[in-house]
């Protein structure tokens, strides 16, 4: 006989049933949090690439509202405590578009970085410059569930066992996050690092003084010209936006493979400037997952290699760390491709040597033999710094004419003299680096032959080849560079 309480006991035990094969189908009520994570996964696996490529931060909070709508009317999930579809579409579009005390930092464009130490402790930085940020989490527990809304949209979980997560919001922010067991405070943290959906262009980087006009002419003829380059620098130096700009210098039906972990390259042109129009130029990229992810063989290697087999012209890994990834980029070099890449290092030299040092763990080559390899397969090394004005500027443009023993053989054709610093009077803080850009160097004879090779006129690097004058002074006149945009 079936009473009310028996009743009761079966609808708990029938909140799975027996699939044919054996597995179990979930048919009953879900609770909030997995509904959310549910969303947030349907979200990020159908939201477009235009989605993705939105700056209105407006606009792309209906978008994300309007898939949020979709989710609940397709999906029609059954939710404990919410026995209204209406009342959980609310809830969840306040719950995913919404990060409490870093809400407005998300949304505002001119911050780039968000970090949090804890609680009571957040920062970010705006234009290069690190501020305290005036809003905070009222307890751990508040962040911790921020933190779980960053990363849902990607299939990772921050627990005990697994107390540092790499992931990306549904927008495409990369998320590092920590478990509080590993703090001696008992506190989470994460950093947000945002990247501009619009790519700066030579034109404000010239009026920023990043790198003079001059300086923009050799940039635009290196990667014409065929000349695989290295881009180097501390973290948030600005290499990726600098390769970028470099990379948009290759004609558009010269193949072109990247390799990124996260994807950053914006490199997809459109015709007419229309993203809903044909794309107009071979490029193919790639993400690759992190080198220790065992359960995907989608690594920065792997990839690289089999690149070499899409019949690329040229090839770029974001950024180059692990020694197999060297190794292979050199290989890709010695076998017909150019490539570029970025990696840290705090010059020319010591990026040559980084390079070495990382192949040799790989190879069982003599270490001279390693070097010339590596000398003549990069070709051009620029150096990108983060002052502490917060600008970010070009101090190196170097020439890698190959190598003598275990010495490169590397001429500096572009450098940045930093001549003193401006304070605040009040607060003793730095307003200004104050400094210049000059030329000290003159392009060797084989990079002037394979520009000439290329099919650029002389009168466009003869500059380049003059002898440097003491007294030269680097100017920023936009004017003239315009038709090279």
């Amino acid at each position: 006989m079936l009473t009310r309480g028996n009743v009761s006991e079966l609808q708990k035990k029938a909140k799975y049933i027996h699939k044919s094969q054996g597995n179990l189908k979930k048919i009953a009520s879900m609770n909030f949090e997995d509904c959310l994570k549910e969303c947030q996964q349907y979200i990020s696996k159908v939201a477009s690439h235009t989605y993705r490529r939105i700056d209105d931060l407006k606009k792309k909070r209906e978008m994300t509202e309007r898939y949020i709508i979709d989710y609940v009317e397709s999906e029609k999930p059954e939710v404990e405590g919410f026995s209204e579809l209406a009342a959980l579409r609310n809830a969840l579009i306040d719950e995913i578009t919404q990060y409490g005390p870093i809400t407005d930092a998300m949304e505002d464009p001119e911050i780039d970085e968000i970090r949090a130490n804890g609680p009571q402790q957040i920062f970010v930085e705006r234009y290069g410059r690190t501020e305290i940020w005036d809003k905070c989490f009222s307890d751990r527990e508040h962040m911790e569930r921020i933190i779980a809304k960053l990363i849902g949209a990607s299939k990772v979980r921050l627990t005990p066992r697994a107390p540092m997560v790499n992931a990306r919001t549904i927008d495409g922010c990369r998320v590092n996050a920590t478990h509080a067991d590993i703090s001696p405070y008992g506190n989470p943290a994460f950093v947000i690092r945002k990247f501009k959906k619009t790519t700066l262009s030579p034109v404000q980087m010239i009026k920023e003084k990043s790198f003079s006009t001059n300086m923009y002419k050799l940039l635009s003829l290196i990667p014409r010209a065929d000349l695989s380059w290295i881009t180097v620098g501390p973290t948030g130096s600005g290499k990726t936006t600098l390769n970028e700009m470099l990379i948009k210098q290759i004609d558009p039906l010269c193949r072109i493979i990247t390799i990124e972990n996260p994807a950053e390259y914006r490199l997809l042109k459109y015709r007419n400037n229309d993203p809903h129009d044909r794309v107009i130029n071979d490029v193919l990229q790639y993400e690759s997952v992190a080198e220790d992810d065992d359960a995907s063989p989608a690594t920065m290697e792997n990839l690289l290699i089999n690149a070499m087999r899409q019949s690329p012209h040229w090839i770029g890994p974001g950024e180059l760390r692990a020694p197999g990834e060297f190794a292979t980029a050199l290989r890709a070099a010695q076998t017909g491709h150019y490539f570029f890449t970025t990696l840290h290092a705090e010059g020319d030299k010591e990026a040559i040597y980084r390079f070495l040092t990382a192949y040799l763990i790989k190879s069982d080559e003599p270490a001279e033999l390693a070097l010339r390899n590596i000398c003549a397969a990069v070709k051009f090394v620029i150096f990108q710094e983060k002052l502490a004005d917060g600008t970010r500027k070009i101090t190196s443009i170097s020439e890698v004419r190959g190598s003598n023993g275990l010495i490169p053989d590397i001429q500096q054709i572009y450098k940045y003299d930093c001549l003193d610093v401006e304070e605040d009077e009040a607060t003793g803080k730095v307003v200004r680096i104050v400094g210049k850009h000059r030329r000290v160097g003159s392009i060797s004879e084989e990079t002037q032959q394979k520009m000439l090779k290329s099919g650029i006129k002389r009168s466009k690097f003869e500059f380049l080849t003059l002898p440097v004058m003491p007294d030269e002074e680097e100017d920023y006149d936009i004017d003239e560079i315009q038709y090279t945009i």
